[in-house]
C-alpha cells in the first residue's frame, strides 16, 4: 500500500510537464480559484524529474510573481525544455508543468494544457485517474487493518490487491502510452520513472529497454537504482545460495547454517508484517520447531533513533508473543542486498544455504515448510 503513495506522488508531478529546444519565448498563463491567496507571491521553481527534494520543499525560484485577481503570468525564454514547480509556499496550491516555448495555461492544481507535450501529459494523467476505485480500495483496507480473524483478513487483502492491480495497469498503459510517443525527449523520462516504479520487471528485461533508451532514461538515477535492485534480487533468488546478514547480536548464519530456516523481514509498525507474524508465523513456530524448522525475525526499517528502534523491536515481540530467534540489522542493508522493496518479505532457505522460495504469504507459507520437510 506505501507503493501507492509514492505512485500518486509522481502522478501528480506527471500532470503537467513538456519538451522542445532552440531560443523561444514561452508564457505560462495561471489561474488559482483560492480568493485567499490573493496578493500572495506566486514562485517558478526548477523541479528536476530526478530529485530528491520533496514537493513542498522549495530548489531555487527561477522567477517570482503576484497573484492578482486570481491570475498570475510568467514570461522567458527556453534554451531546453525543463520540469517546474509553480507554487505559494504553505498553501494549497501547487502545479507542476513543462517549461517549453509556447503559451502555457494552468488552472489550479488540475488542468495544464496549451503546447504539445504539457497538453499530452494532461491526457495522461487523465487516462490514469483511479477516482473511481479509491473508495473500493478504502473499504478493503478498512476490512484488512479492522480484521480480527485471519481468514476475513486475507480475503480483504485480496481484494484490495485485485482492484490495485486495475489501478496500475491503468498507470502503466498510460506511462508506456506516453513514454512511446516521446521517446526523443525528457517525458520519456518522466514516464520511465513511473514503468520501472510499478512494472514487473526481472533484471535482463529492464536492462534491455535502458539499452535501447536514451541516455536522458538510461542515466536517470531512478532507473539506474531499480536496476541496482533488480540485480540483488536476481543475486538471491530461488535456487542461489543466501546471502549473510550481519545483526546486532550476531550474524544470520549464526542462526540458520545446517537447518531448514524461515527468514521473515519486518518492521513493528508494518500492518502486513504484524498480521503474517500474528496468523502464521507464531503458530507455524510452536507447530514446527521440533520438526526441524528455525525461523528467524529479520527486524528492518525500525524508525527513530537506535534506542527507539530497540524499544519498537521489543514491545512488538512481547505484543505478537514471539519466541523464535531474532536477528535486528545492525547496517541497515539487509533489504538492499535481497533487493526487497516492501515487507513482509518471507523466504525458505534450505539446510544446505539454497534459497528455496521468496515471497511467501499466508497459506503459501507453511505449504513450502511441508515440501521442504518431505525432500
Amino acid at each position: 500500500m506505501q507503493k501507492i503513495i509514492r505512485i500518486l506522488c509522481a502522478s501528480v508531478i506527471l500532470s503537467v510537464l513538456c519538451s522542445c529546444g532552440g531560443k523561444n519565448q514561452y508564457t505560462i498563463n495561471g489561474i488559482v480559484d483560492l480568493p485567499e491567496l490573493n496578493g500572495k507571491t506566486v514562485y517558478l521553481i526548477n523541479f528536476s524529474a530526478d530529485s530528491d527534494v520533496e514537493c513542498d520543499e522549495a530548489m531555487g525560484p527561477v522567477d517570482s510573481t503576484l497573484l492578482t485577481d486570481g491570475h498570475f503570468t510568467f514570461k522567458g525564454t527556453v534554451e531546453e525544455p525543463w520540469f517546474a514547480m509553480i507554487g505559494c509556499p504553505e498553501t494549497p496550491f501547487t502545479a507542476f508543468v513543462v517549461v517549453e516555448p509556447g503559451n502555457i495555461v494552468v488552472k489550479n492544481n488540475d488542468s495544464i494544457g496549451g503546447t504539445l507535450l504539457n497538453g499530452r501529459l494532461m491526457d495522461a494523467r487523465k487516462s490514469m485517474d483511479n477516482t473511481d476505485l479509491q473508495d473500493e480500495m478504502k473499504l478493503y483496507a478498512q476490512q484488512y487493518y479492522g480484521a480480527t480473524d485471519a481468514a476475513i483478513r486475507a480475503v480483504a487483502e485480496r481484494k484490495y490487491d485485485s482492484v490495485e492491480a486495475i489501478a496500475d495497469a491503468r498507470i502503466l498503459d498510460a506511462n508506456w502510452k506516453l513514454y512511446n510517443e516521446n521517446s526523443d525527449n525528457l517525458l520519456a523520462e518522466l514516464a520511465m520513472q513511473q514503468i520501472v516504479a510499478l512494472g514487473d520487471f526481472t533484471y535482463s528485461e529492464l536492462d534491455s529497454i535502458v539499452k535501447a533508451a536514451s541516455p536522458r532514461v538510461a542515466n536517470d538515477k531512478n532507473v539506474q537504482a531499480k536496476l541496482a535492485q533488480l540485480r540483488c534480487v536476481e543475486q538471491t533468488s530461488v535456487g542461489k545460495h543466501y546471502t549473510d546478514i550481519q545483526g546486532v547480536d550476531g550474524k544470520l548464519s549464526d542462526l540458520i547454517d545446517g537447518k531448514l530456516a524461515l527468514v521473515d523481514f519486518y518492521a513493528s509498525w508494518c500492518g502486513p508484517c504484524r498480521a503474517e507474524i500474528k496468523d502464521n508465523l507464531v503458530p507455524l513456530w510452536k507447530k514446527y520447531q521440533n520438526k526441524g524448522l528455525v525461523i528467524v525475525g529479520l527486524n528492518v526499517w525500525e524508525r527513530g533513533n537506535a534506542e527507539a528502534r530497540k524499544a519498537a523491536h521489543e514491545k512488538v515481540m512481547a505484543d505478537l508473543g514471539i519466541t523464535y530467534p531474532q536477528l535486528v540489522d545492525s547496517t541497515r542493508t539487509a533489504t538492499a542486498t535481497y533487493g526487497v522493496q516492501g515487507i513482509p518479505q518471507i523466504m525458505l532457505i534450505g539446510p544446505d544455504g539454497t534459497i528455496l522460495a521468496r515471497d511467501l504469504r499466508g497459506a503459501a507459507i507453511e505449504e513450502a515448510i511441508v515440501k521442504a520437510l518431505g525432500k
